[in-house]
Formats: C-alpha cells, sequence, structure tokens
C-alpha cells in the first residue's frame, strides 16, 4: 500500500521545467513579450540606423549638408536609444552579429562606405546622398511594414515615430 501512494506521489508531481534553450552565444534564451515582427523589425530597425552613422559622419564633411547631416546623426542616435529601450522592455536582447554583412535594404555596409571614398572630392556629396537616399527608403519600407504587421502598440508606435522623421529627411533630400 505504502508503494502505491508513493508511486502515485511521484507520479502527481511535475517534472522540472527544462532550463530555456541556449542562444548561438551559449546564453540562455530570453522570454519576449514581443511578437517574432515586432522583434524582427527592431532588431533589423537597429542594425540600420547604426549602419547610416559613418554615412552621415561623412556627409557631414560638406558645408552645404553639415546641418542636415548632424540633424540626421542626432534623429538616429535618438532612435537607437528609443530601439534599444523597446528591445529590453519587451524581453528582447541585441545581437549586431543577426545582420553583420548583410547587405538588406536601407543597411549601409562597407562597400557603400567605400564607394563614396572612392569617388572624386566633387562627386562625395552626390554619392553620399545617393546611398542615403537608400538608406532612408529602405527604413521607410520597414516602419510602414512593422505599422501593418507588428502587433506591440509600442514598437508601432515608434515605427511611426520613424517613418515620420525618415519620409520628411527623405523628401528633403536634394534632388538627383
Amino acid at each position: 500500500m505504502l508503494a502505491a501512494v508513493a508511486a502515485g506521489i511521484l507520479w502527481a508531481q511535475r517534472a522540472p521545467e527544462p532550463p530555456p534553450p541556449a542562444t548561438a552565444t551559449g546564453a540562455p534564451a530570453v522570454a519576449s513579450s514581443l511578437s517574432p515582427t515586432d522583434l524582427a523589425y527592431l532588431q533589423l530597425m537597429i542594425s540600420l540606423d547604426a549602419s547610416a552613422l559613418p554615412l552621415l559622419d561623412l556627409l557631414a564633411a560638406d558645408p552645404a549638408q553639415a546641418a542636415t547631416a548632424r540633424a540626421a546623426a542626432d534623429g538616429h542616435r535618438a532612435e537607437l536609444a528609443e530601439l534599444r529601450a523597446a528591445l529590453v522592455a519587451g524581453g528582447g536582447v541585441e545581437d549586431s552579429s543577426i545582420h553583420a554583412g548583410h547587405d538588406l535594404p536601407g543597411m549601409v555596409v562597407d562597400a557603400d562606405l567605400a564607394a563614396v571614398r572612392a569617388v572624386p572630392e566633387a562627386q562625395r556629396t552626390a554619392k553620399a546622398l545617393e546611398v542615403l537616399r537608400e538608406h532612408l527608403t529602405g527604413t521607410t519600407a520597414l516602419c510602414t511594414s512593422e505599422g501593418r504587421a507588428g502587433a506591440d502598440p509600442a514598437t508601432k508606435a515608434a515605427a511611426a515615430r520613424i517613418l515620420d522623421a525618415h519620409g520628411k529627411l527623405l523628401a528633403a533630400l536634394p534632388a538627383m
């Protein structure tokens, strides 16, 4: 009889929960309140904004574009702070290696920066503006997608603010 009671107790006990799966870095995965779309948006937008900063520094070297480039860089830095905070608040973890080396729409890659530096100085601003236009076109498309498919209201609101800011900056660029 005692054996039957012991077996019943053991059977009724919950099995210990397995540890969360490890990520590629070996750290346990973090549970997130963000949808997969929201997480992907935040991770990608952080990479896109960060990739544009060196381009904006190059563009600031032109006195005619310096004020615009500095304002855009300040805006991107503020966006990065907001995006990173939203990622952490939602339980996500920033991983800059996710998009490293990827030539995605809106991503300013090393080859883009090299192309800007390689053109004659008289053409450098035009080339930098071309790359910036591609960046802003990519980010506005991404923000539009988050607005349509995202689930987290705060992330969608951030995407709407960035869409507005990048759209205004895109509209203000000199015609090519």
